[in-house]
């Protein structure tokens, strides 16, 4: 996955009509942010601060009421929603390239290079043994890691994920996380990974753009040690780094009387 073009949001905006009433609800304003080429990047807020919004704002899925944003193909984009949506009748393998198949009328992509792409992607998220397995017969953690090779087959330069890991257990989770960066590393995709949780935000990414209230609040970079540490939750700089988001992330009028 290369030649990612690099994502620049200048004073972006969205806000829409509010039902039964004259006034909008505004849903973003003013976010100026930029997403190197291969960059990782957490969003984190609490829910309703509008991180969805942005993220299919990126997506291409809404269009913004005030500001610009860089110009992406739907084809450089690969999202990962937070339900896995597979199709129940199909096997893990058709899953996955369903959306080749489809694109391949426009594409003109071989049944050779379908075959190829789909189990590449299923031997990154490990998942290479249960290709015939239907999605009645996965667990929650793996359905997750069919939805994450659907979105890796199509070799997107630009990876979207929307709280992806929030409903499976703690333990599933950090083994998703850990393959997810691992992933990452190897093939540098430009990824942008909405999520709830600050741990997470502070294991995964490069930094994290901290959302609240529908404006960019802050910006927290995440220094790893530059030797590889098996367990990067223990070392200082991860605390350091939670630290940081939660304190960006806290209402400044608590704690005041």
């Amino acid at each position: 996955m290369t030649g990612a073009p690099e994502l620049a949001l200048n004073n972006l905006g969205l806000s829409y009509p509010q039902r039964g009433s004259e006034a909008e609800v505004v849903a973003l304003r003013d976010i100026t942010a930029s997403f190197p080429a291969g960059s990782f990047t957490a969003l984190v807020g609490p829910s309703g601060c509008g991180k969805s919004s942005l993220l299919r704002l990126l997506a291409g899925l809404l269009s913004p009421t005030q500001g610009d944003m860089s110009a992406v193909t739907q084809s450089d984009i690969g999202f990962v929603f937070q339900e896995p949506t597979l199709l129940a009748w199909r096997s893990v393998y058709e899953n996955v390239a369903l959306p080749l198949k489809i694109a391949n009328r426009k594409s003109g992509l071989r049944a050779q290079e379908i075959d190829t792409r789909v189990r590449e992607a299923l031997t990154l998220v490990g998942l290479e043994t249960r290709a015939k397995a239907l999605p009645r017969e996965l667990s929650g953690g793996m359905k997750m890691r069919v939805s994450l090779a659907r979105a890796l087959a199509k070799r997107p330069p630009i990876l979207l994920m929307d709280e992806p890991f929030a409903a499976l257990d703690e333990l599933t989770r950090f083994r998703l996380d850990d393959d997810l960066r691992a992933i990452w590393q190897r093939q540098k995709p430009t990824i942008i990974f909405v999520t709830h949780s600050v741990t997470e935000a502070a294991y995964l990414a490069e930094r994290a753009l901290v959302i609240r209230a529908g404006s960019l609040h802050a910006e927290i970079k995440i220094e790893r040690p530059k030797k590889h540490t098996d367990n990067f939750r223990a070392a200082p700089n991860f605390h350091a780094a939670c630290a940081a988001i939660s304190q960006a992330l806290a209402d400044p009028k608590e704690g005041t009387s």
